[in-house]
């Protein structure tokens, strides 16, 4: 019997799917976000809107244990229009996870590969995902928000460990084999004509070239993944922090109140 797979969205898709990123995580995937918004690709899918949406995480898990453990049925067409249907491209986990399925859905979207060095990719990924997700102050936000965060950490952690195995564990070595296997995967994965390598610091010429697109007046932009990645997970952090203290806080404040108004009359 299948397990019900969650909706997101309309399975109506009300934009073309244009644009697959399957570049590993910390290879300017950031960067190469805002240069296909530039571009007027719009807001392209990645990590931070799963982030924001419990539902998505219920939906991308239903894909992950279909593909993964057997569980459910396997995502096709409709059900990745349902996630997708609103944004022309995509890009890094937990989409990277489904580069066959989202290759073969869209046939006719060009696929981009960001690129980098092995040695300063893991240096890049030790220094901020595995931090991110083993700090005091994610375990704590975790606990007090498990319907949201809580929620988020876990799944986050396991598309990592899908691609680099368990990460309480990972070793440098291991992890660069990985890496670097994946990139070979796509790269016989992606049909003739279909494929863009591109590493950051190229610029506008090849991407508009493949793209089909004027190059923009503007600079090329550059995102600073590592920055972007922990102020944002501080920033969320601090938000659950501050909803918890309003909800502890309001009542004590309350009885204080009473307490004085009736100090007050007396």
């Amino acid at each position: 019997m299948d397990i019900q797979t969650p909706s997101v969205t309309s399975t109506v898709r009300s934009v073309p799917m244009r644009i697959i990123v399957l570049g590993f995580c910390r290879t300017g995937t950031a960067s190469m976000r805002a240069a296909l918004s530039i571009l007027g690709y719009g807001n392209t899918h990645h990590i931070g809107r799963v982030m924001i949406d419990p539902a998505e995480v219920d939906a991308w898990t239903a894909a992950i244990d279909a593909k993964f453990c057997g569980k459910g049925r396997m995502f096709g067409r409709e059900e990745w229009d349902g996630l997708l249907g609103e944004f022309q491209a995509v890009a890094d986990v937990p989409a990277i996870l489904f580069a066959k399925e989202l290759v073969h859905a869209y046939p006719d979207a060009l696929i981009i590969l960001t690129t980098r060095d092995p040695d300063r990719w893991w240096k890049s990924f030790r220094e901020t995902l595995l931090v991110m997700l083993e700090n005091k102050r994610t375990r704590l936000a975790r606990w007090l928000d498990p319907d949201g965060y809580g929620k988020f950490v876990p799944f986050a952690r396991r598309n990592l460990e899908i691609l680099l195995g368990p990460l309480d564990v990972i070793q440098e070595v291991e992890a660069k084999r990985r890496y670097m296997a994946y990139y070979d995967n796509i790269q016989r994965l992606a049909p003739p004509g279909r494929l863009l390598e591109y590493e950051m610091g190229e610029g506008w010429e090849r991407l508009c070239e493949f793209l089909g697109k004027d190059t923009p007046e503007a600079a090329f932009p550059h995102k600073n993944d590592a920055m972007m990645i922990l102020k944002g997970s501080r920033r969320q952090m601090w938000g659950i922090y501050r909803r918890v203290a309003m909800r502890v806080l309001a009542p004590a404040a309350l009885v204080v109140s009473v307490f004085i108004a009736m100090y007050f009359r007396r």
